[in-house]
């Protein structure tokens, strides 16, 4: 089915975690369709001075159901040091389910389409730029969204060169 993952990282170096966690989806038999540029944010929704994140959206196809993706993805995380200290810490990598064609789910374990996914600019963003036309969980295209989130978390945007 295919898909939209959001992938994050704020500890190391940031570019080289996003290409691992790239690589090592590809090795779970996941497709990268398309992959955005890297958007440089500040950290949200924390009291403590964190590095800034590198974010990007990739379009996906896999074979796998929801939850099986899901265990891939936290393998991936955990595979490059993705640590869970407490709600919000820095990290390796960080790679959330955003969106699924078709699927909705809500449960202790996974929310797709992601809860946040229309709040967020280091999200929005880079998944306009893969996903222009794409219609969002509230009717509302993408556009809108990322013209009403506004994008005053984003620092810089760069190229990702594979």
């Amino acid at each position: 089915m295919k898909g939209y993952l959001s992938l994050g990282s704020n500890l190391g170096n940031r570019r080289e975690n996003l290409k691992a966690a790239l690589f090592a989806l590809r090795q779970s038999n996941i497709i990268i369709e398309n992959t955005s540029d890297l958007y440089e944010t500040r950290a949200i929704e924390i009291l403590d001075n964190q590095p800034l994140y590198l974010n990007m959206a990739v379009q996906i196809f896999s074979p796998l159901d929801p939850f099986d993706l899901l265990e891939v993805c936290q393998r991936v995380e955990a595979s490059l040091g993705r640590q869970r200290l407490f709600f919000h810490a820095p990290r390796t990598i960080d790679i959330d389910i955003l969106w699924l064609d078709g699927v909705t789910i809500k449960s202790s374990l996974l929310t797709i389409p992601h809860p946040r996914l229309e709040q967020r600019a280091f999200v929005i963003f880079p998944l306009a730029q893969i996903a222009p036309d794409i219609i969002l969980p509230s009717g509302s295209p993408i556009f809108a969204v990322k013209k009403a989130v506004g994008g005053d978390e984003i620092v810089e945007v760069c190229k990702m060169h594979l």
